[in-house]
């Protein structure tokens, strides 16, 4: 059954949506011009009156993280991008600092208690949660956002909650059976190593009173393969949570699964062109550009995500027009590499992997340094441990075939033994730059 949050603004026809949009956009523009010497330095000359159209925005600077990384470092603890005092913050996050460092982002109580329960309540209806779940977080709350505002919600809206922190993924996994839990979420890969785990330790997953599984933090339930595997692993439905920490939340999927859709009530997305820039049209892959309408904390204009998306206006079969990213979040834009002559998202890899039963579920990818010649190298494990050497040579040709149609490049596979790659419990690393 199909719920939707404020379907007054989720059903709204493309003009209108984008009438909003711009005026929500300048009253945001005219509000940071106003509180955040960054924005003002910015946009300098510039006249919030003066956006009218879709055009007008796409002329103004973009903003980048490496910008606000620069602003905290001058201007600790927050920068001077910021809208608020520090001693007005209700919450702060950080980002994981995997360039080195952190930034850091605070959230005033309207920002916490009423936009995050917004963006929130957008994906509790969409998956089709609702106060009879009982939803299980199984991991140990820090300094990320991870699952802060979607448990924070799901109380809002009496979902019964399990933490599931400080616990070993056994002792996880028969907390899920123990209190009937309904609602599970984590990252793809922690999800599956928690689905292979209960198949060996003799957890019937499948046949417990789980019905949907969220996964957020790494390209996954929009990966046909990766969402077919934590499926039949968890025997439930796999649905998308799409947002960072510097943006926050913006993307759901609904029970039709036909793609992530973008709250585009409060914010207004834009994908651009890896080469020229320019707007993508619709099915093209382009980087996406957000620009916060509703934050007061930390609103960001024209923000470059580095997430890789291709867009799709097109009406839902759930009835929403707001427009979705067709294979949800592709990729990053600093994960995509250029080997061999092509563009390589290792989302791709991933799919062609997950869709072979004779490898596990783990991966690496090796990237020779450019000019040695060498190959692309792509490790991989058997399934089980008694995995003849003739299934697994047959295994490996048929990937090598799938990668070489659908990517155009020979990679080299070697297969590792099984379980020698590493699990990752939050977000998983599987690049190696050599």
């Amino acid at each position: 059954m199909v719920r939707m949050w404020k379907p007054e603004l989720e059903t709204l026809p493309r003009e209108k949506l984008e009438q909003r949009q711009l005026k929500l956009f300048r009253q945001q523009m005219h509000y940071v011009m106003e509180e955040s010497p960054f924005y003002r330095r910015k946009f300098a000359g510039i006249c919030p009156g003066d956006i009218k159209t879709m055009d007008d925005v796409r002329r103004l600077p973009f903003t980048t993280k490496q910008e606000l990384l620069q602003s905290q470092q001058e201007h600790p603890p927050f920068g001077d991008f910021a809208c608020i005092r520090p001693n007005q913050a209700t919450r702060v996050f950080q980002t994981s600092g995997t360039t080195g460092v952190p930034l850091r982002v605070p959230l005033t109580k309207k920002d916490w208690f009423e936009n995050f329960h917004d963006q929130f309540s957008y994906y509790l209806y969409g998956y089709g949660i609702n106060s009879d779940d009982i939803a299980f977080f199984p991991f140990i709350y820090g300094l990320f956002v991870a699952w802060w505002g979607m448990q924070a919600t799901m109380e809002a809206h009496e979902v019964t909650i399990v933490p599931g922190g400080g616990q070993t993924s056994e002792n996880r996994l028969r907390g899920i059976i123990d209190w009937g839990a309904t609602v599970v979420c984590g990252t793809p890969t922690y999800i599956i190593y928690l689905g292979e785990l209960a198949q060996k330790i003799g957890i019937d997953l499948p046949g417990s009173k789980v019905r949907i599984v969220v996964t957020a933090g790494e390209p996954g339930a929009q990966v046909p393969a990766t969402k077919s595997v934590v499926e039949k692993l968890w025997g439930a439905k796999n649905y998308d949570d799409i947002g960072s920490t510097e943006i926050s939340n913006f993307g759901f999927e609904c029970v039709t699964q036909k793609g992530t859709h973008m709250i585009e009530s409060m914010f207004l997305p834009e994908s651009l062109d890896l080469e020229t820039g320019n707007h993508a049209g619709q099915g093209e892959i382009g980087q996406l550009v957000l620009s916060n309408l509703c934050c007061e904390s930390v609103p960001l204009l024209r923000y470059k995500t580095g997430d890789l998306v291709r867009f799709d206006y097109g009406q839902c079969e759930c009835g929403r027009t707001f427009l979705r990213m067709d294979g949800g979040v592709l990729g990053r834009a600093d994960d995509m590499f250029h080997f061999g002559g092509v563009n390589i998202f290792p989302s791709a890899i991933e799919n062609f992997i997950r869709s072979i039963p004779e490898f596990s579920t783990e991966y690496r990818l090796v990237i020779p340094p450019a000019g040695t010649g060498e190959k692309l190298l792509i490790q991989v494990e058997p399934a089980t441990n008694d995995m003849s050497v003739e299934s697994m040579q047959s295994a490996v040709g048929r990937f090598i075939d799938d990668v070489v149609y659908n990517v155009r490049i020979t990679p080299r596979v070697e297969v590792v033994n099984p379980g020698s790659l590493t699990r990752f419990e939050g977000k998983a690393k599987r690049i190696v730059r050599l």
